[in-house]
């Protein structure tokens, strides 16, 4: 009985168990956000260029977007300092959840007002970028040695999929549904990556559990 326990407390350091487990879900996160991100931004840019007929203001929005993920990639390491991961984990996915469900339902106010639309897009970005620095953290937590390499080019191939064929499936949708169903199916999309999140954050935590049980009840040699 004592050497079956040690035999699966060295899979658990080994990552064998739970970490594939847990890979399949963060996988699908990381996947929803690249196309969440997509979406947002396309619908926004397309919103703006349709209220101000300019193709200068549309561009500003680009701008503002790629500025405020600098900022967010700035701020992160202090962040990360003075929260508790797991809160940032769960957090940042219900703020940028929350944000999108804010800009969905306030789109024909935001189309009178285009500041608070920039300023709206400038926050989304920041939360996207936060929670993409957050999962590529949890990652590392997830995969040791050989995997890291390998679940990189995985989620670096399907990330860079699913933009492509996101952006057309967007511009599509934004011509035969309307921007504001776009931005909803984009929250429903939230909140299926949230759930997703919460998952990953439950296998993790009940892995780490069983690991410090397994370790208690190892007996001690000499």
């Amino acid at each position: 009985m004592r050497r079956k326990i040690n035999d699966i407390d060295v899979s658990l350091q080994k990552g064998h168990i739970g970490m594939n487990i847990a890979f399949y879900p963060f996988w699908a996160a990381r996947t929803l956000l690249s196309l969440i991100q997509v979406i947002s931004i396309t619908t926004l840019t397309c919103l703006i260029y349709k209220q101000t007929e300019s193709i200068g203001y549309a561009l500003l929005l680009l701008c503002v977007y790629l500025l405020a993920y600098a900022v967010a990639k700035f701020t992160f390491h202090k962040l990360i300092k003075h929260c508790i991961f797991s809160r940032l984990l769960i957090g940042i996915p219900v703020t940028k959840t929350l944000l999108l469900i804010g800009i969905a339902s306030s789109l024909p106010y935001l189309r009178l007002h285009i500041a608070v639309m920039f300023l709206g897009a400038a926050l989304l970005a920041i939360v996207n970028c936060w929670e993409a620095l957050v999962l590529k953290k949890l990652q590392s937590r997830l995969m040791r040695g050989e995997d890291i390499a390998k679940a990189s080019s995985l989620l670096s191939f399907s990330n860079y999929t699913v933009a492509g064929i996101g952006l057309v499936m967007t511009i599509i949708a934004i011509l035969y549904l309307g921007r504001a169903q776009v931005l909803w199916a984009a929250v429903a999309l939230s909140l299926v990556a949230l759930a997703l999140t919460v998952t990953v954050h439950h296998l993790t935590h009940k892995r780490s559990n069983t690991s410090i049980s397994l370790d208690i009840r190892r007996p001690l040699h000499k």
